[in-house]
């Protein structure tokens, strides 16, 4: 067996914890020991045994608290800036932007320069984007077309940086753990869905804007101190032979993706709730201030409570996945994440929009855990990179949803804009679930994959 997965872990003092023996005696405990422990008893924590999934996993955590917190404190930002909604809405297009553009190619330069250069280099580049826009807050000089920049340059960190961390996953702890492992990282993802918004709230509060992005400063480094001990160099492609062409390498993805139905419809949900459900992100500052009548806190208590739906959402996903029918388990929780959406636009009560919200993101736990599981479960390793790369580019359906929803908010206001917008993410996404019954099959029968 690789010694990726036997859990040995030679971590030095710092990550052994004491105990002591019925004699009074010392004993030391390793980290791999103490998890292999649990995972004895809970066997979905197992991929924890595994040294170089931790670290990802607790940079993971940390990355994802910062996303959070920047994506409240920027939009509030903008908010403040112009007094704009349109303008808050056009900065989340900025934001998403690179999905579009450079989503498809990721997976070939992923295959070119490895996962961990790729991530490395990812956090880098977000860190100095937040950095430069703290110096120029500081400094009394920022500008909205400043934002702008920095937000496009935090997408394309974005479009580099998290395909690179899922596709790594299968690497560290096999395809057989790779669901388990997407539970335990969407069960950290989701406490700092409720953290980062709470967190950036408070910050904004308390510090203004200028404590935000100094604490963002402060995680991304964390996290690239948690990259830098990964082990692991594996490109995870697992190809033995080159294209010469990058057009050559899309052609030959989109073969590919063509060939597997349950790749498919994954991809084309994902357009859908991208471009029609999630830009609700984006207006939260909007409903939060001028339809709730809430300041920064009551903001990252709503940004908070789709993480709170979230992680319980995943306890429900981890008791339904026995039943091998990961297709229906993500259309469902698109279908209720959108439908929740609808009552939130509807709704003009603080505390019903905020258990809206608790629902709607318990949907979002079944589309974010199963998103991923189905698409790295169902690709082979050589075409896993071209697989994350096209997942990427379905996630650029959020620029134009940004850009729609936008519109429509200026000339309706943003209650009636989310309503619309999430009632055809309700249509297509049933129309797609319709369609194609490979997706609907059980786990295992399904795949009909042309390599």
């Amino acid at each position: 067996m690789d010694s990726r997965f036997r859990g040995n872990d030679p971590i030095t003092v710092a990550n052994k914890t004491s105990t002591t023996d019925h004699h009074g005696g010392d004993s030391t405990l390793t980290t791999g020991e103490f998890w292999r422990g649990l995972a004895t008893r809970w066997n979905v924590l197992a991929p924890l045994t595994i040294p170089d999934f931790r670290r990802l996993w607790l940079a993971n955590t940390v990355w994802w608290q910062a996303r959070w917190m920047e994506q409240i404190s920027i939009g509030w930002l903008v908010l403040e800036m112009t007094n704009s909604p349109g303008q808050v809405a056009l900065v989340g297009f900025y934001r998403s932007a690179p999905y579009l553009i450079f989503g498809f190619f990721m997976g070939v330069l992923t295959d070119r320069f490895g996962y961990r250069r790729t991530i490395l280099f990812a956090q880098t580049l977000s860190l100095s984007v937040i950095g430069t826009l703290f110096m120029l807050l500081w400094a009394g000089h920022l500008r909205l077309w400043h934002v702008a920049v920095g937000a496009f340059l935090i997408g394309t960190s974005w479009t580099l940086d998290w395909p690179a961390r899922q596709a790594l996953v299968p690497d560290l702890v096999g395809k057989e753990q790779t669901l388990d492992a997407l539970m335990i990282s969407n069960f950290s993802q989701n406490l700092s869905s409720i953290a980062g918004p709470f967190v950036g709230g408070v910050l904004l509060d308390t510090f203004d804007v200028q404590g935000c992005f100094l604490a963002l400063i402060v995680l991304y480094l964390t996290g690239l101190a948690a990259l830098s001990r990964l082990a692991v160099q594996s490109n995870g492609g697992g190809r033995t032979t080159r294209i010469a062409s990058p057009w050559g390498d899309l052609k030959e993805s989109l073969r590919y993706i063509r060939g597997n139905e349950r790749i498919t419809a994954v991809l084309l949900i994902t357009v859908f709730m991208n471009a029609l459900a999630f830009p609700y992100q984006t207006l939260l500052p909007v409903f939060a201030r001028d339809v709730l009548h809430r300041g920064p806190l009551g903001l990252g208590v709503l940004g908070a409570s789709g993480g709170i739906g979230s992680f319980l959402g995943v306890l429900v996903v981890n008791w339904v996945k026995r039943f091998r029918r990961s297709g229906w388990v993500f259309a469902g929780g698109s279908l209720l994440l959108s439908t929740a959406l609808i009552l939130f636009a509807a709704s003009k009560s603080y505390p019903l929009s905020v258990a809206i919200l608790i629902c709607g993101g318990m949907g979002m736990a079944g589309f974010s855990v199963m998103q991923t599981s189905i698409l790295l479960v169902s690709s082979s390793d050589a075409m896993r990179n071209r697989v994350m790369g096209a997942l990427v580019l379905a996630i650029g359906g959020g620029p134009p949803g940004n850009l729609q929803i936008g519109a429509l908010t200026t000339m309706f206001g943003a209650p009636l804009a989310l309503g619309i917008s999430c009632g055809v993410a309700v249509a297509t996404v049933a129309g797609t679930t319709t369609a194609f019954p490979g997706f609907r099959a059980q786990d295992g029968r399904a795949d009909r994959v042309k390599v």
